[in-house]
């Protein structure tokens, strides 16, 4: 009997070890009390136990190579963010959570071989999609905020992106199911639908959603011209007005954690940011590719960071996991809790900040010229190498002086 117990205890550690999902595409969905937000993922061997996932939206990919599988159980971390997908699998099945650690939430995951991000359900003809709108969200009420809609369609499948002043909700994709759009969006940290329905030639309205227990109703009509404020503001400076309070920058990393001094003589770009911020990401991958390009112009950077879920040590955790991830090789600090009015405080001509991420420009004398105040990422095409553009220009001109 001791064999025949040791034979299948053998086995069953085989078959455990032996279970692997299968390659090819596959289709996630997170369930939110507000609805589904469906989302899609390949799998490709990797050279080891453990698969390569590549997550697609739209023109962006993004792939996971460092996920890990104990049992049938895979744990997928959607980094640079403190988010991880777990689930318990089978070889074309995944069920379990979304977790968003830095915010101690934990949402339903789930996950099928094959399938489609949206099915198809009207038997009328899709029409064609203007390629840009001006949106209006939550058009009843007080806090009603401008979008502008940035669309591509071929046939029936829709991308895009929609631009906002507390910066772009990155790359949508989904599709126009005779007069209804569908839309959805994964980048780890966030998950989105962007739902709606034709009201008339060229108008829209919808709802989107955003998370959980969050989502907002929106209106929106074709407008060639429809765009946003520039997020470039000029700063003329004041003594005793227009310099930043460094050790409010660095206040969560402890006491004189910024020698000002270091940063005499030089142009000083200061982020305010946050590490579960996507849109924080996009300008953090622009930033030390920039800055790797053109370090020897006289030029720093200092980035400050304002957590969710906040303790210092979480704080500095994380801030040392994401500059290594990032490869960040310039000046990273703690600024403090996660708080646009809190994060303003270091900046004293600033009440609150509009997003993160945000800008601040300083001068070789240590003034503050420009604040650019949210972020047109990768997702808004030429608006993103407007930026590219605009930020090079005031950086020449200030290194000049």
């Amino acid at each position: 009997m001791k064999y025949l117990f040791a034979i299948f205890c053998i086995v069953t550690i085989v078959h455990i070890h032996a279970q692997t999902l299968k390659n090819g595409d596959w289709r996630g969905v997170i369930t939110y009390e507000k609805g589904e937000i469906p989302f899609l993922f390949e799998i490709a061997p990797s050279g080891s136990d453990v698969p390569e996932i590549t997550f697609t939206n739209g023109k962006e990919r993004r792939k996971i190579t460092n996920a890990t599988i104990k049992g049938d159980s895979i744990y997928i971390p959607m980094e640079p963010f403190d988010v991880t997908l777990k689930a318990a699998f089978t070889a074309m099945s995944m069920n379990g959570t979304y977790e968003k650690h830095y915010r101690d939430a934990s949402m339903p995951f789930s996950a099928s071989f094959g399938g489609l991000r949206f099915t198809k359900n009207s038997t009328r003809p899709s029409g064609k999609i203007e390629k840009r709108w001006k949106i209006v969200f939550s058009p009843e009420s007080s806090s009603m905020s401008d979008g502008v809609g940035l669309f591509e369609q071929i046939g029936d499948k829709v991308t895009g992106t929609i631009m906002t002043e507390t910066s772009d909700y990155r790359f949508f994709e989904g599709i126009l199911d005779g007069d209804s759009l569908k839309l959805s969006s994964f980048d780890g940290a966030h998950a989105f639908a962007f739902l709606g329905v034709k009201t008339t030639a060229d108008s829209w309205e919808g709802e989107m959603i955003y998370d959980n227990t969050y989502a907002e109703s929106w209106k929106a009509t074709y407008d060639a011209k429809a765009d946003l404020g520039d997020p470039f503001e000029v700063v003329k400076p004041e003594k005793g007005v227009h310099k930043p309070y460094y050790d409010l920058l660095g206040a969560g990393s402890g006491q004189n954690s910024i020698d000002p001094s270091k940063y005499a003589g030089k142009v000083l770009i200061i982020q305010l940011f946050g590490t579960w911020c996507p849109n924080s990401h996009d300008q953090t991958t622009y930033l030390v590719d920039w800055y790797n390009k053109n370090k020897e112009k006289n030029v720093a950077i200092l980035a400050s960071s304002y957590e969710a879920n906040y303790s210092k040590e979480y704080g500095l955790s994380r801030l040392d996991t994401y500059q290594k991830i990032n490869k960040i090789p310039y000046d990273l600090v703690l600024g403090g809790r996660l708080s646009k009015t809190g994060a303003a405080t270091a900046i004293p001509f600033i009440e609150k900040l509009k997003a993160f991420p945000t800008l601040i420009i300083l001068d070789k004398e240590g003034y503050a010229r420009y604040v650019h105040s949210y972020f047109n990422g990768p997702a808004t095409g030429q608006y993103y190498t407007v930026f590219d553009d605009r930020f090079n220009q005031i950086i020449n001109e200030l290194t000049a002086e």
